[in-house]
């Protein structure tokens, strides 16, 4: 336990900032679970991070640009070529005009995050550091909420 520093913000002896923190590390935890967040390359998994914005606000969330297609999913489409007359990458056999592509099955990994993070107890670490009776009232607070997935 570090002692309070400029910046932070404390409310009856509480400090804010820093348990805005542990929550939103503890979310990103749940997100960065084995197997919640697809793991092709790495790159979406290695991607999210958690961060405090304000002494109210924290994000967990992830600046990868196909993040939210993977977790909302995305409609088929045909994929044409813009800039030249066709479309051509490593292995394919031939250019073509377009690709039918089949679309993506959502896979709402942030969603499920929030949800198991309501419903299950807070981690040893808050709870030594902020008490076990705030804990418990924190548990209760999430249960009672909806917590909602924000886009964009």
């Amino acid at each position: 336990d570090r002692p309070p520093h400029r910046g932070d913000a404390v409310v009856n002896g509480l400090d804010t900032r820093r348990l805005l923190a542990l929550l939103a590390e503890h979310l990103r935890e749940i997100a960065q679970r084995q197997g919640n967040i697809p793991r092709r390359t790495g790159n979406l998994y290695k991607s999210v991070t958690a961060q405090v914005l304000s002494d109210t606000d924290a994000v967990v969330g992830t600046n990868v640009l196909y993040a939210r297609a993977v977790h909302d999913g995305r409609a088929p489409m045909v994929i044409r070529a813009r800039k030249k007359k066709a479309l051509y990458w490593k292995g394919a056999a031939h250019p073509v005009k377009a690709v039918h592509h089949p679309g993506i099955k959502p896979n709402p990994y942030f969603a499920r995050a929030a949800e198991t993070f309501a419903r299950e107890p807070l981690p040893p670490f808050i709870r030594q550091t902020f008490g076990e009776e705030l804990a418990q009232a924190l548990e209760a607070h999430f249960k009672s909420l909806r917590l909602e997935v924000k886009r964009g």
